[in-house]
């Protein structure tokens, strides 16, 4: 004979027949009883319905929870966590893996970056600087820490001791310098690429220095919208990661965008990943923003009116008269 089971063994469903076969062996006294029994077992089956319809997505959404975390918006399921109407700011590249931020610090915009957390390093970061947040007035600060706006699951912090690279600033610590709270901000280690110190120290540093000479020369410009960073496309990262998850960009690169009255000019910068020579001109490094797209697969400085942005990223960087306005020459 088969194994008889008890009812509480038994699944929802193996329950649900085993009431109705219950119900069909034993012969109710009368009508009464039967409608009462007919509809506890139909009240029984919805109910059972019910709880395997929710316990689904549940089981779906426990298995593909991330970190805990409270996004304010998504773009194409990205989270969103800042302002994306920013003039600086490259097109975002959507998906639950990207993180968009805006840091502010003293009631102004820091900065803004985007945040892969299957490579553990931004995509890039962007930010501007006016009369305000061109001021020079604290010093550098050091104040390393993981970026509370990126879930701790994804720090950093502890990647890049004993890796042979150095924690290289995107947004340099001398580019926020307008208040403590904003050279702060500089050190979240969302911030910091994996560089050769020779590349961070190097060629890097001299972009970065000429970038600020621009951004604080008020008869050169009102406003200079930035955005920089490593690349990390897949085609464009070194072999190996570092503890096998953060990618080491092969290129480091440039967009700016400068402002003054109502005329927009724009140049870009793209660097190898390696060492230069004390003897090279930045000036050689230029490219148009159009040709910076194209490389990096990115769309800078997509809000600016059609027109204006086709003749911003499309000016020769060679030409005399870009070379006369950014190179005095």
């Amino acid at each position: 004979s088969s194994p008889i089971r008890s009812r509480k063994s038994l699944g929802g469903k193996e329950r649900s027949h085993y009431l109705c076969s219950r119900f069909k062996a034993r012969p109710l006294p009368s009508m009464k009883k039967l409608t009462l029994l007919i509809a506890v077992t139909a009240l029984g089956i919805l109910v059972y319905k019910q709880m395997t319809k929710e316990a689904a997505p549940a089981e779906q959404a426990s298995a593909q929870a991330l970190p805990s975390y409270s996004p304010q918006g998504a773009i194409e399921d990205e989270i969103i966590n800042g302002d994306t109407t920013l003039l600086e700011l490259p097109r975002l590249a959507g998906g639950n893996n990207n993180y968009f931020v805006t840091h502010r610090a003293s009631g102004k915009v820091n900065y803004s970056l985007e945040y892969d957390v299957t490579k553990l390093h931004s995509r890039w970061v962007a930010f501007s600087f006016d009369a305000a947040t061109a001021e020079d007035n604290v010093r550098r600060s050091d104040a390393w820490s993981w970026d509370p706006k990126i879930p701790a699951a994804y720090d950093t912090s502890n990647f890049f001791r004993r890796s042979g690279y150095s924690r290289g600033h995107l947004v340099a610590s001398e580019d926020r310098t307008f208040s403590q709270a904003a050279n702060e901000q500089t050190f979240y280690y969302t911030n910091m690429s994996p560089q050769l110190q020779t590349h961070n120290a190097g060629i890097w540093h001299r972009l970065e220095n000429r970038v600020q000479e621009w951004a604080r020369d008020r008869a050169f410009c009102d406003r200079l919208y930035v955005a920089k960073g490593g690349t990390i496309r897949d085609d464009q990262v070194e072999a190996e990661r570092i503890k096998g998850k953060m990618v080491v960009p092969r290129y480091y690169w440039m967009a700016l965008l400068m402002k003054k009255g109502k005329t927009y000019e724009g140049i870009a910068f793209l660097t190898e990943h390696r060492n230069y020579g004390k003897g090279e001109h930045i000036d050689g490094l230029t490219l148009s923003i159009r040709e910076l797209e194209q490389f990096t697969g990115l769309d800078f400085f997509y809000h600016l009116p059609d027109d204006i942005e086709q003749a911003v990223e499309t000016t020769d960087p060679h030409s005399a008269a870009s070379r006369r306005l950014w190179w005095k020459q």
